[in-house]
């Protein structure tokens, strides 16, 4: 086993050698044998001069070619927003009416629906201020907690308006 092996990196050396080189000289190495190639080769190298190159005034350079884009309608409906974006529109345009009401419960639930089964984004205290961003006439409304940033619903009956 280690005979096979170590004849076929034998082998495995031998071709890698011949093939990097050029036919002949490949050729000539493999004739002279492995031991006379193992010696190192000077190559000298030139550096040609450097040229001149001119461009005369009959040459023009072309300008690039610039092609404008043409848009086109896209086949299918007409793109509306997704739900959460079109009730974020929707909050900006109905805060323009909106109104502060305080907290009268010792602890509030700010739900992320107007239900008690929704999950509770929130709790807030009683005497805090919120802006009541949605019809205030109805059972739950919907609200903006200023300094959080929090927006959700709670029960109307739990709130009433500031002064």
């Amino acid at each position: 086993m280690f005979k096979m092996t170590f004849y076929t990196l034998i082998a495995i050396f031998l071709v890698q050698l011949i093939a990097g080189r050029d036919g002949e000289e490949g050729a000539r190495i493999m004739a002279q044998g492995p031991s006379e190639s193992a010696a190192p080769k000077v190559v000298q190298a030139s550096v040609a001069g450097p040229e001149t190159i001119s461009l005369s005034q009959s040459d023009p350079v072309p300008a690039p070619l610039v092609t404008p884009a043409r848009l086109v309608r896209m086949p299918g409906p007409a793109l509306r927003p997704s739900p959460e974006h079109a009730q974020k529109a929707a909050l900006t345009e109905a805060s323009a009416d909106a109104s502060l009401w305080v907290v009268t419960a010792n602890r509030l639930n700010v739900r992320s629906g107007p239900s008690t089964g929704n999950p509770v984004v929130d709790r807030i205290s009683r005497g805090e201020e919120v802006l009541v961003v949605s019809d205030s006439s109805a059972p739950w409304v919907r609200i903006r907690i200023e300094g959080d940033g929090i927006e959700g619903w709670v029960s109307r009956k739990l709130l009433a308006p500031a002064n």
